[in-house]
């Protein structure tokens, strides 16, 4: 088995890549990257960044894997820096006959990322109507659907709301993460097709880069192995957390990421 991960690659600080990779290779899924920027660090909590966009590589790269002959189990995509990018990948996906999770990275916290525009939205949810499982936050989920819930405490009627838009676009699966629910705590709220579950969590108080790519992947790869689309969202949610949780309680300074190692103690004492 053989997986494609589409995201960023920060040098220092743990978040895109430096996540995607070594989570998906504990799950012993073999995974090729397709780095569609190159920084210094991630950009939150960092000044003075440099930033490459990749888009001349991407192509290359696709094009030397197709004189390959290589090709993929899966397919997943995270942050995608610029209209164009998402244009080539959507381009490469639609020719590939393999499960699609698309991460539309673009915002948190009630607001798009800075390097977020009005174009590179609307050609996300363009790859987003390609996905066959979506991971969006809150945050994306309403900026997707547009329904202007905003940034305050959810209800399970708005959940099923955002959940039924997202659905209308194609996806028969997904998880909205992040939300932060009207009976207190947050929460992961998944569907496969008409079910929907809320896996509910205790609210740490801090967020840490990575943390959703790491959702993301510990799901993706979890799916890759077979498992059902509900118990691999609960496994995820479980770890998650829980690296949330360690990473906390050991100090670690915000901006250098989610720490890996309690990942990978909890990957081979529940999955492997």
């Amino acid at each position: 088995m053989a997986v494609l991960a589409v995201h960023d690659l920060s040098c220092y600080s743990k978040s895109s890549l430096t996540v995607v990779l070594p989570v998906l290779e504990a799950l012993s899924v073999e995974t090729a990257v397709l780095p569609t920027a190159l920084l210094s660090t991630q950009t939150d909590g960092f000044d003075d960044i440099y930033v490459k966009d990749n888009l001349e590589s991407m192509k290359a790269i696709l094009c030397r894997f197709e004189k390959l002959g290589i090709s993929f189990d899966g397919i997943y995509t995270g942050y995608i820096g610029s209209a164009d990018e998402i244009e080539l990948v959507r381009s490469f996906v639609k020719d590939v006959d393999a499960p699609l999770l698309v991460d539309p990275v673009m915002g948190d916290g009630g607001e798009l990322y800075q390097t977020v525009g009005k174009d590179v939205v609307a050609s996300m949810i363009k790859l987003v109507r390609k996905g066959d499982i979506i991971t969006p936050n809150w945050t994306e989920a309403e900026i997707i659907t547009e329904l202007g819930y905003g940034k305050g405490k959810v209800s399970q009627r708005m959940i099923l709301d955002e959940i039924k838009v997202l659905r209308s676009l194609g996806p028969a699966k997904g998880v909205i993460t992040g939300i932060p629910l009207e009976a207190g705590g947050l929460g992961n709220a998944a569907w496969d097709d008409d079910e929907v579950r809320l896996f509910q969590y205790e609210d740490e108080g801090v967020s840490y880069p990575g943390s959703g790519d790491l959702f993301a992947s510990l799901l993706f790869g979890l799916v890759m192995k077979g498992d059902s689309f509900f118990s691999a969202a609960l496994n995820a949610t479980n770890t998650a957390t829980y690296a949330v949780h360690m990473t906390k309680k050991n100090g670690r300074e915000r901006r250098l990421g989610i720490m890996l190692k309690p990942v990978m103690d909890e990957i081979r004492r529940r999955m492997l």
